[in-house]
């Protein structure tokens, strides 16, 4: 009877927005895409400035609130880079030092080009750079300076390879006309090395002065992608608003990958402001559904998360595109897929049937995150599958032998996910309310939070009202909240005032004023009544006044439509288990759902609907 399965039967990286073959070929497009009927040959690399993308050198370092962006100095011009490479071939086959059977430098993995380049001193190396017949170019000069910082280089020395190699770069940022990638992948290197430095100053007016209307879709990709990596610390405010402008006219012409990184560097960036643009990309991104791979997806979707934007079209898009999806595709695809439809209140039938059977099958292999994402998303949104008593069964042995893995306030948003599909996890509620997990709660410093305390309080509620067979420990009463209303609205939305207005003149009518009547009553377990009504012994409904005579009560509940998913008549979870619990503690709940009462257009009409209502309840 206590468990997880029969829990009763009454009772989402950024940093893996690309693939790795899209990471090392951002923009390289040699095929057409197909859109319906139309088709769109989508502009090749040839086309933008002959930048081919290699990966020359993976100069992979992170920093702050971008530690997952996309790296740009993947990004080089080939041609350039094998000059240099070949220059550095013929020192080495003069050299009678090196070894005569040591790979050549362009074949050799990241690491091993370290270790080479390490075999000469600076100054032959700065040689090296000087006697290259036609000099080296900017992308080449960056990831010299990367791949010297990396094997240990002073970059502080005034007369090290480093501290020539940024005034060699600061020289041609001044005489040469250096395109938007290249000085992308420059900015990346020199603040990675220093931070805010002449040198990256420099790149940066570069950058502002080329951000124009020529911008395309490659370049636009690139530098938000470098924003984000800066994370709009040390840049002009103007500048940002020109670079989005310049990409809402590049809308139709950005390609799948351009469209994830643009829309993840924006989250990074925290431009939810730019609502135009990210419209427009949620439109064109609409195209390519099946084209973005699940890594792109991913992002895409926990950006618009992030982002707080939600479009209809998009969402059905992804109703009809995931279900067949979701049978073999990456467990993080999942997760941010039911991140987002709680994050959009969007309950789609198609997509969590797929979600749960997947879940029945495979969820052994989810990470925990992965497992409490689904679960907490269908419970909030009120969504019982059809496999319920499989899925239930499989988490219940998920939790048995992987209890301790959870983070435990992970662990507590799932139990309390539960019992909003009336599933009530009574093996675990035990342990929760152990001193040992409560004291695992705590933020040092911040204590348990008002929302962690609530939900405590409401699963020990559904122990009493709900599980009265349940004899395991209860929540010490000093962990107990007085009222589960919120600022976020966690536990009950609050009384729509619009639908108030138009049920309060019909309300006085049927009920002879409004001394018969109370609003936003707050009931002794925390809860809010909407509008409460007593009614005597004989079913008469009492004045104010008279209350203390008062024999039942009725919740009258005017649920707006904060209080559904957006696309479905669903009330979400937390308005279902707040009316179970209204009703044990003896109260007859009254619904008035907004798309009911809209439908009726006099006022004689809704008097005569709220009459059958309440009256149906009075004399039951």
């Amino acid at each position: 009877m206590n468990s997880v399965a029969y829990i009763s039967s009454s009772v989402r990286t950024v940093g893996q927005l690309t693939s790795n073959s899209a990471c090392r070929r951002l923009m390289h497009i040699s095929e057409p895409y197909t859109l319906g009927k139309k088709h769109t040959q989508l502009t090749q690399v040839s086309c933008m400035k002959q930048h081919c993308i290699t990966r020359e050198c993976n100069i992979h370092i992170t920093h702050g609130r971008c530690a997952q962006a996309l790296q740009l100095s993947n990004v080089s011009e080939e041609k350039d880079h094998l000059d240099f490479i070949n220059q550095i071939q013929r020192y080495r086959t003069q050299s009678k030092t090196l070894p005569a059977n040591e790979a050549y430098l362009s074949h050799t993995p990241e690491n091993g080009r370290a270790q080479t380049l390490q075999s000469f001193s600076e100054s032959e190396m700065w040689n090296i750079v000087k006697n290259t017949p036609n000099g080296v170019s900017i992308s080449g000069l960056a990831n010299l300076m990367g791949i010297c910082d990396k094997i240990g280089m002073d970059p502080d020395s005034p007369t090290g390879l480093i501290s020539k190699l940024k005034q060699e770069c600061l020289r041609k940022l001044n005489e040469e006309d250096v395109d938007i990638t290249n000085l992308c992948l420059l900015g990346e290197v020199a603040y990675n090395l220093e931070g805010a430095s002449d040198l990256f100053s420099e790149v940066l007016k570069s950058i502002h002065t080329r951000v124009d209307v020529d911008l395309t879709p490659l370049e636009a990709s690139h530098l938000y992608t470098f924003f984000a990596l800066i994370a709009n610390q040390h840049m002009n405010p103007d500048l940002m608003t020109r670079l989005n402008r310049c990409t809402e006219r590049l809308a139709p012409r950005l390609p799948p990958t351009a469209i994830s990184n643009i829309l993840h560097s924006l989250s990074v960036l925290q431009e939810g402001q730019s609502v135009m643009l990210i419209q427009r990309l949620i439109q064109r991104s609409t195209l390519f559904m099946e084209s973005f791979s699940d890594a792109e997806l991913t992002g895409i979707l926990r950006a618009l998360a992030e982002l707080s934007q939600h479009n209809t079209q998009f969402l059905y898009c992804l109703e009809q595109q995931l279900p067949n999806r979701i049978k073999e595709c990456d467990p993080e695809l999942i997760s941010a897929v039911m991140e987002y439809c709680l994050h959009a209140r969007w309950c789609s039938g198609a997509v969590f049937e797929a979600v749960a059977e997947r879940f029945v099958q495979n969820a052994e292999t989810y990470s925990t995150p992965q497992i409490a994402h689904q679960i907490v998303a269908m419970g909030r949104l009120n969504y019982l599958p059809h496999c319920a008593n499989e899925m239930f069964k499989k988490l219940e042995s998920i939790l048995t032998s992987r209890f301790s893995q959870f983070q435990p306030r992970t662990l507590l948003n799932m139990l309390h996910s539960c019992i909003h599909l009336e599933r009530f996890p009574l093996n675990f509620v035990s342990k929760v309310f152990s001193p040992y997990f409560l004291q695992r709660l705590e933020v040092p410093g911040q204590g348990l939070g008002k929302n962690v305390l609530a939900q405590l309080t409401q699963l020990n509620m559904c122990t009493s009202l709900e599980c009265t067979f349940y004899q395991g420990p209860k929540l010490p009463y000093h962990y107990h909240v007085k009222k589960f209303s919120s600022v976020d609205h966690f536990f009950e939305s609050p009384l729509d005032s619009y639908l108030f207005r138009r049920v309060y003149g019909p309300l006085c009518k049927v009920l002879g004023g409004r001394k018969y009547f109370s609003t936003k009553v707050f009931t002794q377990n925390g809860y809010t009544v909407d509008v409460e009504i007593c009614v005597d012994e004989e079913g008469l409904i009492l004045p104010l006044t008279q209350w203390d005579q008062t024999h039942n009560r009725i919740a009258l509940c005017l649920d707006g439509p904060d209080r559904f998913c957006k696309n479905t008549h669903h009330l979400l979870g937390q308005e279902v288990t707040k009316r179970r619990h209204l009703q044990r503690l003896g109260y007859e709940v009254v619904q008035i759902p907004y798309f009911e009462y809209e439908t009726l257009q006099t006022q004689s009409q809704r008097a005569c609907y709220l009459h059958q209502r309440i009256g149906r309840s009075v004399f039951k």
